[in-house]
């Protein structure tokens, strides 16, 4: 079954991460759009697959991408900007696949280890980590609503030991934990309908009120970082509850625009997910460099700062979409070629 207003979810959230790295936004508009993502997938989760068939189909759709495009950015800034130590630390970014070494909480003076326009890629490989361990575990959950929430004290419990390494684990392995709790939470919505139902007026302003109000006493949150909020550790409950409110949030008004022009758009953005997740970072960067060398980008403000980076959110959403297109005619070619 399809569900558009989850890939229009899909694309909300991703519009939100490319204009936060854009421009920067309220805290109340991004503290859950990394987690939607999860929530999604166990939303669509289908069982009755083996493991090593459902791994083998993960593996292919993000690992592949993850590596190509890594590949690509990797001798584009070798090619224009970085000496030789510089890219082998960005190399070794590539496949410790983590934004920085360090907790930025810690003060330490960091290791900035996806710094070639791949920032946004780790997530790519924490899905991947996540799902090794979601789709282990995820029917036996499905079979007992006890043993899901006996497996996901556990999983929370072992997010918060892990979080108190002063480093940042290669493949995000140490917040796969709780990305598995919100993919088995996604699961038993769909077992239970949840988002086919007509929700209430009251339901939807609880769980407004929950995550404003959360969002406000936990303070700042990254997952890349792992930064679950102001009480570090003791916050990681907290994340829990702000990113399942958040992402129902997100997911019910996809759902009463999914019929729209603008659900229609976002569904759009939604099904390009790999490409724009890949390659955002990339045009964001190259339109500054060129806008620089025409206007005084940092005298913007107010109206025409907003102006300036919807400008430069369209340009990059384009070309990463065109980019994707040509990037997947050229291995079709191949693989015809290969064929013959």
């Amino acid at each position: 079954m399809k569900y558009k207003y989850l890939d229009a979810a899909r694309g909300l959230a991703l519009l939100l991460v490319m204009i936060s790295h854009a421009h920067g936004l309220s805290s109340f508009l991004i503290f859950y759009y990394i987690q939607v993502f999860f929530i999604i997938s166990g939303y669509i989760y289908k069982p009755g697959r083996s493991y090593g068939e459902t791994i083998k189909k993960k593996a292919k759709r993000l690992l592949i991408p993850y590596f190509g495009y890594s590949a690509l950015l990797w001798c584009f800034y070798a090619v224009i900007r970085r000496d030789g130590a510089a890219m082998k630390q960005s190399l070794f970014g590539v496949f410790y696949s983590r934004f920085c070494l360090y907790k930025t909480a810690e003060g330490a003076e960091n290791v900035y280890l996806l710094d070639i326009a791949n920032g946004a890629m780790w997530y790519l490989t924490a899905f991947f980590v996540t799902s090794l361990l979601f789709y282990l575990i995820a029917e036996k959950c499905l079979s007992d609503i006890k043993i899901t929430v006996a497996v996901s004290v556990v999983l929370l419990a072992v997010t918060m030991l892990l979080n108190e390494l002063p480093i940042l684990l290669p493949w995000s392995i140490d917040i796969a934990g709780i990305a598995t709790v919100l993919m088995l939470i996604g699961a038993w919505m769909h077992k239970k309908d949840f988002f086919e139902k007509k929700c209430a007026w009251w339901l939807v302003a609880v769980n407004l009120i929950i995550y404003v109000g959360l969002v406000v006493f936990n303070g700042r949150l990254n997952m890349s970082i792992r930064e679950y909020g102001r009480f570090d550790s003791l916050s990681v409950p907290f994340f829990l509850i702000i990113s399942v409110t958040g992402s129902t949030l997100c997911i019910w008004v996809c759902k009463w625009v999914e019929q729209t022009k603008i659900g229609s758009f976002l569904s759009y953005i939604g099904n390009h997910t790999i490409e724009l997740m890949c390659l955002h970072m990339l045009g964001l960067e190259l339109f500054e460099v060129v806008a620089r060398h025409f206007v005084d980008v940092s005298a913007y403000a107010g109206a025409a700062e907003w102006i300036y980076a919807a400008i430069r959110v369209t340009v990059a959403v384009a070309g990463a979409l065109i980019a994707g297109a040509v990037i997947a005619r050229v291995k079709g070619c191949l693989l015809k070629i290969k064929g013959n």
